[in-house]
């Protein structure tokens, strides 16, 4: 199963100076984790009213190259690591073999009464590691 998020980058997504804007690294990447979880088949289970309610912890973007207008970009991502009540997860981004930025996402798992946190559901883990 391919899991490869992947989308040819729109003008909107490009600043004065040609390249891709930093903002819209972190909306891409995020596409890309969203489009991960429904090809595993996860996707209901983390929509808004789905099974599991999540909030994202910390997401870093690391640069290594720019990206620019009308390049197909190619974004595979990972579960790095299953906590107790975080998930980590790990995304790549690529124009064809070269990587261009990385991120690193965590999302915290919340009791959606509460809103505090709460373990990872087991039925949940198994399904993850199918990412890993």
């Amino acid at each position: 199963m391919d899991a490869t998020y992947r989308i040819r980058l729109p003008f909107r997504d490009i600043d004065m100076h040609g390249h891709m804007h930093n903002a819209a690294y972190v909306s891409h990447f995020e596409a890309a984790l969203s489009h991960a979880l429904r090809a595993h088949g996860l996707g209901q289970a983390f929509a808004p009213g789905g099974s599991y309610m999540f909030l994202v912890r910390k997401i870093e973007v690391t640069f290594a190259a720019p990206c620019y207008y009308d390049e197909e970009i190619s974004v595979r991502t990972q579960v790095a690591r299953i906590g107790g009540s975080s998930l980590t997860f790990t995304l790549k981004m690529s124009v064809e073999t070269k990587l261009k930025a990385s991120a690193e996402i965590i999302w915290i798992c919340v009791d959606k009464a509460t809103g505090r946190s709460q373990e990872i559901p087991d039925e949940l883990c198994l399904d993850l590691e199918q990412m890993t």
